[in-house]
């Protein structure tokens, strides 16, 4: 599926892995050659990734690749080994060698690749000259027909199931989950994370037809509140001392929980001891970081403008809570959302998850093809009602949530990662 747009392709998502297939085979498939650990799901997909690769690369497994989207600042972030970016002009290269490899597939196939499979291909070809033996895998959208699912897998992860990206996945949640089991392979272990029951009924089957050995979260694993933003998770066979995971959020303790589980799965079947996988577990889950996920914006002294990449009803519900919390704290005088959407997104039930919590809006039109006009976001927070200011741009919107929350307040830059990207840019040109 062509999930990402890149300059010069069409809009238009286009279903299928011929595509990429084809890729794979004119260029001695560089997908096979490391072994992968596929993360699939609505929300929470690139935290679990991170934490997943944090543990991983404190085995003794060698390098480990993670292939992610979208990216915050630049295209490189998508592609890294052991926490390290592609260099630019590598991607640039593997991204022209993929140009001329789409031209070829496009007379084969009736169709040239998209840039999320340009950029899934680029990924493959770097992990094998790099000779990487083991990836994380983020699908980028839906999981069937995602150009990541050309790879076979040895784990396969879902992390959460809601509504979104309806017009591809479905209406329903059942339809919705039916197409992120897809990357699931006969006899290959799954890792469900917390699903509602509809999900989980969908995902359960489909493993138990497909003779897929499931691991759930609630079930099979799970974490304890130790007090103090500490956690202690217990994996079949063992347990992972009480430690503090190195991302803001309820969320994470899942997440964490979830890699957690994943990594521990792949690693007892291949004799690693449970002594060398408990340290490298702690460690890596107090070192995961992951920028733009109910995270502070770096460099900001006073920790009062936070970023939140939530997209979606069931990532702004996820939200709400972690800002009820900062509230009752009395850290803060009051909460003011710099918000922006793309035009395609459920702008009404984001907001719906934050009414009572967020205590007035800026809006402001990202900078992004598919970006919700200055309109429509005013007129959504009209719909409910919402103190609502407007800015032309980011660093107008900035202006005015940062005079309307004053000196006690916070700012939740928030409805997007392309806005939350954005916010980082600003950052690092010198935002007041």
């Amino acid at each position: 599926m062509t999930g990402r747009i890149g300059p010069g392709r069409p809009e238009a998502i286009q279903p299928g892995l011929e595509r990429i297939l084809a890729a794979f085979e004119r260029s001695g498939h560089p997908e096979r050659a490391f072994r992968i650990l596929h993360i699939a799901g609505t929300n929470g997909k690139g935290s679990t990734a991170s934490f997943l690769e944090a543990i991983l690369r404190r085995l003794p497994a060698g390098p480990v690749g993670l292939y992610t989207s979208p990216h915050l600042l630049s295209p490189e972030e998508r592609i890294r080994i052991d926490g390290e970016n592609i260099p630019a002009e590598s991607l640039h290269h593997a991204l022209r060698r993929a140009s001329v490899l789409s031209r070829e597939v496009a007379e084969a196939c009736g169709g040239m690749l998209s840039y999320f499979e340009e950029m899934t291909w680029a990924a493959c070809d770097w992990f094998r000259r790099r000779k990487a033996p083991l990836v994380v895998m983020e699908a980028g959208l839906g999981g069937r027909w995602d150009a990541t699912n050309a790879c076979v897998p040895e784990i396969s992860v879902i992390t959460t199931v809601g509504i979104d990206h309806r017009e591809w996945l479905g209406k329903t949640i059942r339809e919705i989950t039916a197409e992120k089991t897809g990357i699931f392979r006969p006899g290959v272990p799954v890792l469900l994370g917390r699903l509602a029951s509809a999900a989980r009924g969908v995902a359960v089957r489909k493993a138990e037809e497909i003779g897929a050995p499931v691991w759930e979260l609630g079930r099979h694993f799970r974490w304890e509140d130790c007090g103090n933003r500490r956690i202690r998770i217990h994996l079949p066979g063992l347990t992972i001392p009480e430690n503090r995971p190195g991302m803001d959020g309820d969320f994470q303790r899942d997440n964490a929980a979830l890699a957690c589980a994943a990594a521990w799965r792949w690693a007892s079947n291949r004799g690693m001891s449970v002594e060398d996988f408990r340290h490298a577990a702690r460690e890596g889950i107090a070192c995961a970081r992951w920028p733009g996920r109910f995270s502070p914006l770096p460099g900001r002294k006073n920790r009062r403008v936070w970023t939140d990449g939530a997209h979606n009803p069931q990532a702004a519900r996820a939200l709400a809570r972690e800002l009820v919390k900062m509230k009752s704290s009395g850290k803060f005088t009051g909460i003011i959302a710099l918000w922006s959407m793309l035009g395609d997104k459920d702008l009404s039930g984001f907001l719906r998850e934050l009414s009572g919590v967020v205590d007035g809006w800026v809006v402001y039109p990202m900078e992004h093809e598919r970006a919700a006009a200055l309109g429509e976001l005013a007129a959504a927070c009209r719909k409910r009602k919402f103190q609502a200011r407007q800015g032309s741009g980011f660093r107008e919107g900035w202006e005015i949530a940062r005079q309307w929350a004053g000196p006690g307040g916070m700012v939740i830059v928030c409805g997007s990662l392309a806005a939350v990207g954005e916010a980082f840019r600003a950052r690092v040109g010198g935002l007041p």
